[in-house]
């Protein structure tokens, strides 16, 4: 409905203007559409109290619904601050498209930790500069696609320690590494540098 002007007529009492009934009339109108559209009066959810927009039932959401493809634009001055959160936290939207603060974001079975640790489905497991498994026993498996090899960037050295050089090595190794290469468990000797 448009707004209803109330016609007062050129002069005061010029008995131009609106009759009393039809004057109160048009003001009901009005204040009845501003009440629908407002969400204020009696059974309602919203109402405004200084500079908030406030939910006067209990646990009442409040729904920000622009029409077709309207947007709901925020205006922050490039800050957002939600009184409910985890400090440093991550927030993250689940798939009901709730908001929630947590100190790990995850994400495709992959949880990403704020204390620098990072798991990878189940079982793969990143902290700092370390790879692990979560699970007692488990395999870490390192495929390179087509010809490709695993490539170990660490440094060389020319001796094995007191006991020999590489081209003489000691008669024993200090141990033993175990590797499996395409499923054929191998033991590669090791020695003590020092």
């Amino acid at each position: 409905m448009a707004i209803q002007t109330v016609n007062i007529g050129t002069t005061a009492d010029d008995g131009a203007g609106d009759p009393l009934r039809t004057a109160f009339d048009k003001i009901n109108d009005n204040f009845l559409e501003l009440y629908a559209v407002s969400g204020a009066g009696s059974g309602n959810n919203i109402a405004f109290s200084g500079n908030k927009i406030i939910s006067e039932d209990s646990s009442g959401d409040i729904t920000l619904d622009p029409n077709g493809t309207g947007k709901v634009i925020v205006a922050t001055a490039a800050k957002l601050r939600f009184t409910d959160h985890v400090d440093n936290a991550i927030g993250h939207v689940d798939a009901s498209g709730d908001m929630t603060f947590d100190s790990n974001l995850s994400f495709d079975g992959t949880t990403l930790a704020l204390n620098g640790t990072m798991t990878v489905g189940s079982q793969l497991q990143f902290t700092d500069n370390r790879i692990s498994t979560t699970n007692s026993n488990e395999n870490i498996d390192l495929v390179p696609n087509g010809t490709g090899t695993v490539n170990f960037a660490v440094p060389s050295q020319t001796t094995v320690g007191s006991a020999g050089s590489a081209s003489a090595p000691p008669a024993r190794p200090t141990t033993y590494l175990k590797i499996r290469v395409h499923g054929t468990e191998f033991a590669i000797p090791a020695y003590a540098v020092s």
